[in-house]
């Protein structure tokens, strides 16, 4: 239960600069009563902006300093929540907000909107919406709970009722669904990228083997050009052997040709010096001998017939020479001829054992096919991974889809309230009989009323008269403050009625809602707010309120009633 202990301000509306406090546990029954103007809603516009920010009122926050000083406007309220005690401090001009717990204020690091939701979510357990159906009863700028929208109406019971709580869960949920939904897109998108790398590794690897397999039939086709290559040459270098062992020895009769031909020129030579010398001579020389006409013809004559004959073996010689020339160079091309295919030979042989070694090499070697294989192994893993991820988000989607279904307005909600309405209606009708306000009064799970006299005539709420629905009213707050009560939701000693006496209520309907309060609970502090000033002396403790020099004043009398 909050317990409401004292409210004082300062520079707060017509309140001047010094502090106005007001106790509010010291009597049970209080009136604040004055003229018109004099100040008497001070006090429930300061507790309202000391908790909510804002007036009851609709005065706008800037007109809320003091007209006069213009700055240090103060409202400061002070409570107790089971063993904790606090203080609310706001002020204008400076901005001022401050929440203290047991003398310790709280760390004001968060934004003010985050630090109000905190006072009204973690500390009151209400807002500004809860407080004016359960704290406060009146005044013209009030709108009572049955001309609310239907909307407002279920936002307030929802409060009492603390299921406020399922609303915010089904927001929450909500967003989790839709963070679901946002990953259960981000996941397929993942797992789409993961088929196709998976799809590209399998063709990888399919291009790998077709690679490696073409490579192979590639080589052994140019193994099987080059054995037939090697075949046709090695019949070369055998045809070149056998044509080229025809022309053995050509080299060695060329050497005996020439020297015979050398010889053939010497004697030729030799002859051509005799027949020159029995040409050119008569006597010979070394014996000075004459030579006869018929010796020297006869010398010409058989050395011209050696001669002759030396010619034609000189000739002989020469094409025989020749031919010998020829066999040689054709033995010595076909040892070339045989060298070179020798060496192609080789060569081609060489190549076919380098490719028949890198075929080898291509049939064993798999490296690169099972590196590829062990990422196409690792995609897929991946892949049965992101596969079981969706498949939980999934899951894990529905559920919190079956629970957001629970946590709607027509969901357990709705239960809930179905459960408590028959309770509700039931209060209602009973405070109504008090205020000798004799109808039967129901709200259906939609807040709509259904109004039935004891003749069973039907009435709506709007069809009464303004007492009527005074009444009425009255009946609904105190319902709201026995059901919070008793939900502990929403627990306060502080009862505000503004002008409930000085407008709709006859005299007979404001004696009963005396006897009323006069007969609350113990832990209730109640304050009437009143121009009314034959109502003093049916309180406990009057605030008498009038300006003085144009600040409010506050002048307080206590009774003791019997």
């Amino acid at each position: 239960m909050i317990i409401f202990e004292k409210v004082r301000w300062r520079n707060f509306l017509s309140t001047g600069n010094t502090y106005t406090e007001v106790d509010l546990l010291s009597a049970k029954t209080n009136l604040i009563v004055g003229a018109n103007g004099a100040g008497k809603s001070t006090i429930l516009d300061a507790l309202t902006f000391s908790l909510f920010g804002k007036p009851f009122r609709k005065i706008n926050k800037p007109m809320l300093p003091n007209s006069i000083n213009e700055k240090d406007c103060v409202v400061e309220v002070e409570f107790s929540k089971g063993p904790n005690r606090f203080k609310i401090i706001r002020g204008i001009r400076p901005n001022r907000f401050e929440i203290y717990q047991n003398d310790v204020m709280l760390d004001q690091s968060s934004h003010v909107a985050d630090y109000q939701k905190h006072l009204e979510q973690t500390i009151l357990k209400m807002n500004y919406k809860s407080f004016t159906q359960i704290v406060v009863l009146g005044s013209s700028t009030f709108v009572p709970f049955m001309r609310l929208p239907t909307s407002q109406r279920r936002e307030i019971i929802e409060d009492i009722l603390d299921i406020q709580i399922f609303s915010v869960m089904n927001t929450v949920l909500k967003d989790k669904v839709r963070t679901a939904s946002d990953e259960m897109k981000d996941f397929d998108y993942k797992a789409d990228l993961a088929e196709e790398k998976i799809s590209m590794q399998k063709q990888f690897i399919g291009s790998i083997c077709q690679q490696r397999h073409s490579t192979i039939e590639d080589k052994k086709e140019k193994v099987n050009f080059l054995i037939a290559e090697s075949g046709d040459l090695e019949k070369k270098v055998e045809d070149a052997i056998a044509y080229r062992d025809d022309h053995v020895g050509a080299g060695s009769k060329l050497k005996t040709l020439n020297n015979l031909k050398g010889k053939i020129q010497q004697k030729f030579s030799a002859h051509k010096k005799q027949h020159q010398f029995f040409v050119d001579n008569t006597i010979c020389p070394t014996c000075s001998q004459s030579i006869t006409e018929e010796l020297k013809a006869n010398k010409v004559d058989s050395i011209l017939k050696s001669i002759k004959e030396l010619q034609v073996g000189f000739e002989e010689m020469d094409v025989a020479i020749k031919l010998e020339e020829e066999r040689d160079e054709v033995f010595h091309n076909y040892n070339k001829a045989i060298a070179q295919y020798n060496a192609d030979v080789q060569n081609t042989q060489k190549q076919i054992q380098e490719y028949q070694e890198e075929i080898e090499t291509l049939q064993n070697e798999k490296n690169d096919s099972i590196e590829a294989e062990e990422k196409l192994v690792y995609l897929e893993n991946e892949y049965s991974k992101l596969k079981k991820q969706m498949y939980s988000i999934k899951e894990d989607k529905n559920t919190l889809l079956a629970a957001s279904i629970l946590l709607k307005d027509n969901g357990i909600k709705t239960r809930i309230i179905k459960r408590y309405l028959p309770v509700m209606n039931k209060l209602i009708n009973q405070h109504l009989q008090n205020l000798e306000f004799y109808v039967n009064f129901n709200l259906d799970e939609n807040f709509e009323e259904t109004i039935k006299s004891r003749y069973r005539d039907s009435f709506s709420y709007e069809s009464f008269s303004e007492g009527e629905k005074a009444r009425i009213d009255i009946a609904l707050l105190l319902t709201w403050r026995a059901v919070a009560k008793l939900k502990n939701s929403v627990d306060t000693n502080i009862l505000i009625l503004d002008e409930i006496f000085d407008g709709s209520l006859d005299a007979g309907g404001t004696s009963e809602l005396g006897w009323i309060l006069r007969n609350f609970d113990d832990n209730t502090n109640v304050f009437v707010i009143s121009h009314k000033e034959t109502l003093e002396g049916k309180f406990e403790r009057t605030l008498n309120v009038e300006k003085v020099k144009n600040y409010s004043v506050i002048r307080e009398s206590v009774l003791q009633l019997a």
